[in-house]
């Protein structure tokens, strides 16, 4: 195997592991991987398979997972029967803004476990308010975050392309 196979390997291994740490499957992060470094930048289930060395079931699974969660896309290509899958463009800022409902879930938790603890001492819960805190800060500093990411992409895309052309 040559050192660029080897690094290829290495990265979509490491794509696995960072993603899993976000609670996305191991097998899934790999996928992800895969559509992020591979040529063309879409792939069949098959070359999937192959090139991550999996089931094509496991890749499946992966794929509908990801599917699910808005990551990737199908697409077809004109004049072929089989599908392909990539990385969703524009799913980076689309994951961030979609966690405005996951915070309010949060709220929602945060406070059933401060109604557990009424009539408990303020260190009691300090846990609950330190989290409650930090999510009252993100609530305060998210708004405009995609607004002014969209609004800045193309000077920072640039900036990047120019930077590793």
């Amino acid at each position: 195997m040559s050192t660029n196979q080897q690094a290829y390997r290495q990265f979509i291994e490491d794509a696995g592991d960072m993603l899993n740490e976000h609670g996305i499957p191991h097998m899934a992060g790999r996928v992800v991987g895969s559509l992020l470094v591979g040529q063309p930048p879409y792939q069949s289930l098959d070359e999937l398979a192959e090139n991550l060395g999996a089931s094509r079931g496991a890749i499946s699974m992966a794929t509908q997972l990801l599917l699910r969660i808005g990551v990737i896309e199908k697409i077809s290509r004109p004049g072929e029967r089989r599908h392909y899958y990539q990385v969703r463009p524009g799913v980076w800022a689309t994951q961030f803004a979609q966690r405005e409902e996951h915070i309010a879930h949060h709220f929602q938790v945060i406070a059933e476990g401060l109604a557990l603890l009424e009539g408990q001492p303020i260190e009691t819960k300090r846990r609950l308010l330190e989290l409650l805190t930090f999510f009252d800060f993100v609530t305060e500093e998210a708004p405009g975050f995609v607004e002014r990411w969209e609004a800045r992409k193309d000077e920072l895309m640039k900036r990047r392309m120019d930077e590793y052309a």
